[in-house]
């Protein structure tokens, strides 16, 4: 956001810096911006045309309105004194790259790219939608159409007129050339998609943007809307009080009327929209588009009318994340004044919009969609910490520049931030420092941007911020824990974590303190404090060994899950959507009304009783696994608990979790309750094994046919052996295994030898885990059974466990979309033929994946209520 940008502060003497790049290099000599040396700038947004900025400061400074601007507006009262004040900038370009339309470039190819595979995926459903928008549309009264036909028809041909005519009339003539440009590529793109689907070669746009007629296929794409939508997007007609609407309209009449008429797909007008626009958008980018950034002399002409005694006024910083940062002197000292513009506003957003998608929501606050709410928001940040008693810039003027550009100007507090202390922090600015954050927590502030260039400290032992953050109020306690952690980071790398712990604790608390430890990780951290944490590797793990020193014989915490996106969440995506791919594609050959109508019920009855025994499996397994006593009813419903958390993430990570919480309120600490999770998981896993074997060699297909192994397979293995022993040579691999994996395995240990110790309990382990697997397999034969499949037990069981297995490697949920595939593939290759064999997966999937979801909705609520999990 753009008021997350690292401040320069302004010197502490007085003086006005005067960086050389905020000059004219070509020029020996200041440069002085007076109201005579303007040049004319853009467009304003209303229907007066043209506004120089020397007609603007000019009238401005004889107390009347700007032209264009009502009497009494911003900048209507400035007085005589507002020309002389001298401002050093270096000319603005007449045409500038506005970063929000590469971001909204990136948007629209995503769309375009999604749409079209989506279509693909869905073709049916894309023909069904289209049929009731037609259905739909033509309902509408013919006097409706007509009017939209005639909207349309003249429509089109006037509109480009209109535009041409405005744009020339605002003296813009090489953007109705670029505009007009746009349209020809448009068009020029439209003709040879078109060309390449008459000869054949369409592929895959052939197949989703059009559809067979009795001359052939439909046209890819429409040339007029493609060619319209990319001269209105280069001609920015947004704002423009007549051509906007219209064009609006003439849009979608034209929509409509090609819709009804037959000669397009829905997915060919969609897309049209989109090549349009992109075909628009990448004009604007590669031409850029006329600014509207007001000059410093009417940003000090408004700054002056609002009551600041400005004198000077110099630029900076010409795009400080997405602002224009001045320097502006008054009689009583200097101000911070940042411009917002249209132009670069959108270069911010577009971060902290990414930043939002990434992260889980607290962690990060929602880029502002408008100028207004931006600077609302900055100026509601440094007010409140200004009435919390906190030193931090504090806005003294605020207002708009035109209708594209906001002013803000702050008082800003001095001192030195400590990355420039270098350890010279005495224990007087160590407890100011954690009053603050008291202050901050006590007043449900939250900053976000605590890092090593935020916080400053002066000569008389004082804490202030040097900038506002992109913080909120009445925050919610996780942003508060981060705030802490980045202030906890901040302090240690300038003091160290020893005594960075001893005074956080001492002016804090011990509890508040430990509150941090959770979120105590780098993505928490601010841009500056990540930096620096690269040069000091080790201080995040030795603040929280320290942190964690303090109640050694407290259970570890787990540090809160702050990503939203992840590596492993783009991989379950990925192999989510190829899973779902492969099986849309079974699918698509399976009447789902005919497999409920045509399958034997008393084998489906069957079923449904063989699924609900695997939860009862797994329910028996997880209380031989513990020494206490676990009521079976709520061990059940936790079990199907587990399969209605197997929607939101792979089936193994909501087992452990569900199963681990509830075994700890059931009595046990969360390192036994871990490890007698652990132990039935490898009872399952020894079942598994044990039963794949067996089934195996009944089918035919195991060790019993030949002890033989394949060369190849002995290959693979001495490759496994050689890269595994490798791994094991890397000391990050050995520190791994011994800091993680071995602690585990030790935890488990005693868990494991205590179920030994008696035999009630080892039955009751391997027992449970035998029926579970046992359940699930014949579950699957009932499935072949229901619709007249004869497959040997055995061999349905190996389909089963190969299924299984595959289920566990694909990273979706319930590894949907890998079973289905595998299973079918499985019972094909077995001799069942494929219509059977995926209308049996899709049988056994449903009664064992989809129908416990919904009672295990209600088992996961009732069980949270009662306080069992």
């Amino acid at each position: 956001m753009p008021g997350d940008s690292e401040r320069t502060r302004p010197p502490t003497d007085g003086a006005v810096p005067r960086p050389a790049e905020a000059l004219d290099d070509t020029t020996g000599e200041t440069m002085r911006r007076t109201a005579e040396d303007v040049h004319e700038q853009s467009e304003r947004g209303d229907e007066g045309g043209e506004v120089t900025v020397g007609e603007t400061v000019a009238a401005m400074a004889d107390g009347g309105a700007a032209p264009g601007q009502p009497p009494g507006s911003p900048g209507g009262r400035a007085h005589a004194s507002a020309p002389d004040v001298e401002v050093l900038e270096p000319p603005i370009p007449d045409r500038v790259r506005r970063p929000v339309d590469g971001v909204r470039l990136a948007v629209a190819v995503v769309i375009l790219v999604l749409g079209l595979v989506g279509a693909d995926l869905a073709a049916g459903t894309r023909g069904a939608v289209e049929q009731d928008l037609t259905d739909a549309t033509s309902g509408l009264p013919r006097l409706l159409l007509t009017l939209l036909g005639w909207m349309s028809g003249i429509g089109v041909l006037l509109l480009p007129i209109g535009v041409g005519a405005d744009l020339l009339v605002r003296r813009r003539p090489m953007q109705l050339i670029q505009a007009l440009g746009a349209a020809v590529v448009g068009g020029i793109l439209v003709i040879v998609l078109a060309v390449l689907v008459e000869s054949g070669n369409g592929g895959f746009v052939t197949d989703v943007l059009t559809r067979p007629t009795a001359t052939g296929h439909t046209g890819p794409l429409d040339i007029v809307i493609v060619s319209m939508v990319a001269l209105l997007t280069v001609a920015d007609i947004s704002g423009r009080k007549w051509i906007s609407p219209i064009a609006t309209v003439v849009v979608i009449a034209t929509l409509v009327t090609t819709l009804l008429s037959g000669a397009l797909t829905l997915a060919a007008l969609a897309c049209s929209l989109l090549v349009g626009w992109i075909v628009g958008l990448v004009f604007r980018l590669a031409f850029g588009v006329r600014s509207t950034r007001p000059p410093g002399v009417e940003v000090a002409a408004v700054l002056v009318a609002g009551g600041v005694p400005l004198t000077r006024l110099e630029l900076i910083d010409a795009n400080d994340a997405g602002d224009r940062r001045y320097v502006g002197a008054t009689h009583d000292g200097i101000l911070d004044v940042h411009v917002i513009d249209r132009d670069t506003f959108g270069l911010a957003s577009g971060r902290r919009l990414l930043r939002v998608l990434r992260l889980r929501s607290g962690f990060t606050r929602p880029p502002a969609l408008t100028l207004r709410s931006e600077i609302e928001h900055r100026t509601l940040m440094g007010l409140a910490l200004h009435d919390a008693g906190i030193r931090a810039p504090r806005p003294v003027a605020v207002s708009e520049v035109g209708p594209f550009s906001a002013v803000i100007a702050y008082d800003e507090p001095q001192g030195t931030p400590l990355s420039d202390v270098d350890g010279d922090l005495d224990d007087a600015r160590l407890a100011a420092i954690w009053r603050l954050a008291a202050t901050l927590h006590r007043r449900r502030i939250v900053h976000r941007q605590l890092g090593p260039s935020t916080v400053l400290v002066d000569d008389r032992g004082g804490v202030a911020l040097s900038r506002l953050g992109s913080g909120d109020v009445a925050a919610d306690d996780i942003s508060l824990r981060i705030d802490l952690a980045q202030l906890l980071t901040t302090v240690a790398l300038a003091v160290g974590p020893e005594r960075t712990v001893d005074s956080a604790v001492a002016a804090l608390g011990e509890d508040a303190v430990l509150r941090a430890v959770p979120v105590l990780q780098p993505v928490a951290l601010s841009p500056d404090a990540r930096v620096a944490l690269k040069a000091s590797k080790s201080v995040m793990g030795e603040l929280r060994e320290r942190l964690v020193a303090l109640r050694p014989k407290a259970e570890a915490v787990e540090p809160v899950q702050l990503r939203r996106i992840s590596a492993r969440g783009v991989v379950t995506l990925v192999g989510g959507g190829i899973a779902g791919y492969l099986l849309l594609t079974q699918l698509a050959q399976v009447d789902i009304g005919e497999v409920v109508t045509t399958a034997d019920w008393r084998w489906a009855a069957l079923l449904v009783l063989f699924a609900a025994a695997t939860f009862a499996g797994a329910s028996i397994a997880l209380a031989g696994a513990v020494q206490i006593h676990l009521r079976f009813m709520r061990t059940y419903m936790t079990q199907l608990a587990v399969a209605f958390s197997g929607l939101v993430a792979p089936a193994a990570v909501g087992n452990i979790a569900l199963n681990t919480r509830y075994l700890q309120t059931s009595g046990l600490s969360p390192t036994i309750a871990g490890a007698s999770v652990g132990v039935a998981q490898v009872a399952q896993f020894c079942s598994y094994f044990v039963l794949l074997v067996i089934s195996g060699v009944i089918a035919g297909t195991g060790p019993a046919v030949s002890f033989s192994p394949s060369p190849v397979l002995v290959a693979a293995i001495l490759v496994v052996v050689i890269l595994a022993l490798g791994l094991l040579a890397l000391p990050k691999v050995r520190a791994l295994l011994t800091d993680r994996v071995l602690p585990q395995v030790k935890s488990a240990v005693p868990q494991v030898l205590a179920v030994l110790q008696h035999p009630a309990k080892l039955i009751q382990l391997l027992g449970g885990a035998l029926l579970l697997d046992m359940s699930f397999v014949a579950a699957l034969v009932c499935a072949t059974r229901a619709f007249g499949a004869d497959a040997p037990v055995a061999a349905i069981a190996v389909v089963y466990f190969a299924g299984a297995i595959v289920g566990s490697a694909v990273p979706t949920p319930g590894g949907l979309g890998g079973i289905e595939a595998a299973m079918s593939f499985g019972l094909i290759s077995i001799g069942v033929d494929s219509g059977t064999a995926v209308s049996s997966v899709l049988l056994y999937r449903l009664a064992t994946y989809w129908l416990p979801i919904p009672f295990g909705w209600f088992s996961l609520n009732r069980l949270q209520k009662v306080g069992a999990i």
